[in-house]
């Protein structure tokens, strides 16, 4: 599997069920010019879309749902994730839900269409990219800030 055309294809999954999203973690990493390697695709979406989003990439072959997952319940780090898998000739790939609530509430806001070679994408915002990570706090996160911040000088 491609990991490119697997995010065209979900994130075209997810407009064509008009489902409000935004592309972060690693791959908005890259597209905001830090490159790295990533193994899966995450996506912020609100928590009232869950089932429209997993109904909508179903059909791609993400049928294997986690439990959902709560990172820091109960502190103003919360955060809720819906992981789902496509296995396919031994090939695994995750496509992590993120849903917008607790401390990721109004992060969609400011969210941008960007323009790729494999068709547009709605990415979250650089700032928020940047709230993201720093909430996350793991070894790969304060990587990925610090090659951020140093695409600003």
């Amino acid at each position: 599997m491609n990991l490119v055309d697997e995010l065209h294809s979900v994130s075209g999954a997810l407009l064509a069920a008009n489902i409000r999203h935004a592309i972060c973690g690693g791959i908005a990493v890259t597209i905001f010019g830090a490159t790295r390697t990533t193994k899966d695709i995450d996506i912020l979406i609100r928590p009232d879309d869950l089932e429209d989003a997993l109904d909508a990439i179903r059909p791609l072959g993400y049928k294997f749902a986690a439990l959902p997952m709560v990172f820091d319940e109960g502190s103003p780090r919360e955060r809720h994730v819906q992981r789902v898998s496509k296995i396919l000739n031994g090939d695994h790939l995750v496509v992590d839900f993120l849903l917008e609530a607790a401390a990721f509430t109004g992060f969609l806001e400011g969210s941008l269409l960007v323009n790729t070679s494999g068709g547009p994408l709605q990415v979250v915002a650089r700032d928020v990219l940047l709230k993201m990570k720093r909430m996350a706090g793991r070894p790969q996160d304060a990587a990925d800030i610090e090659k951020l911040e140093a695409s600003d000088e």
